[in-house]
């Protein structure tokens, strides 16, 4: 009997292809039955990339793919499809160029001002040349966005205290994206990760469980979570 197909669009949705890479994704309308493998197919544009997966989650929205085999090669094929190379810029295009030459050798008063007030091509730059440094600064920004915040959250060297401002805004922690780059940050503490884990549905949390993506602490609290709520 060969093996039921399913097929995924990533369609400019990167969180997707970010939960791919970690070894597993939920797929909203899937029907395949719980255990039961089957063939993966991620689409984007005209690309595809296959592979094998087995259904650990199911309920009647969809149910949660854990990839089979998913090694080097194949996260690289599913990054390749998920980015595909950009299109070269106009010729006279060249304020990225202008803004890291602003912005380099500012002092750190400056980075400071620049990094309460300036535009969002300016802060991702800023953060991106000056890091730490910035980071304060920035989780002060009330205007930073989702994927400015992810990226800070996911920093292994972000000091817990910031950790802890990222995690005590409500409105950050709504957002998928921020709440998987909390949880990939080690610096996390087990209060910290109980609360991004409720705020989680539970087909993600059934993920959050097994992607090893995630640190061991991460998961072993999905899984008493789940046990606690009867689905583990």
């Amino acid at each position: 009997m060969s093996r039921p197909t399913v097929v995924l669009d990533l369609a400019g949705k990167h969180e997707l292809a970010r939960d791919l890479v970690a070894g597993g994704v939920f797929v909203p309308g899937c029907s395949v039955e719980l255990n039961v493998e089957c063939e993966l197919i991620v689409k984007n544009g005209d690309g595809e990339v296959r592979t094998a997966a087995l259904v650990v989650f199911a309920n009647p929205t969809g149910a949660g793919l854990q990839l089979i085999g998913c090694d080097a090669e194949l996260k690289q094929k599913i990054s390749a499809l998920a980015n595909p190379p950009e299109p070269e810029p106009e010729p006279d295009s060249d304020f990225p160029k202008n803004v890291h030459e602003r912005l380099r050798g500012l002092s750190l008063a400056q980075q400071m001002k620049l990094a309460h007030n300036g535009e969002v091509s300016e802060r991702i730059v800023l953060e991106r040349m000056y890091g730490k440094n910035v980071w304060e600064a920035l989780l002060r920004n009330p205007r930073l966005t989702g994927p400015e915040v992810a990226r800070i959250a996911r920093m292994g060297a972000l000091p817990r205290p910031l950790v802890e401002i990222i995690v005590g805004n409500g409105g950050w922690l709504q957002i998928p994206e921020v709440r998987r780059a909390l949880l990939s940050n080690p610096r996390l503490g087990n209060d910290q990760i109980m609360k991004v884990l409720r705020l989680m549905p539970k087909h993600e949390l059934k993920l959050a469980a097994i992607q090893t993506a995630y640190p061991m602490a991460v998961r072993s609290v999905a899984r008493q979570m789940l046990k606690e709520s009867g689905q583990g």
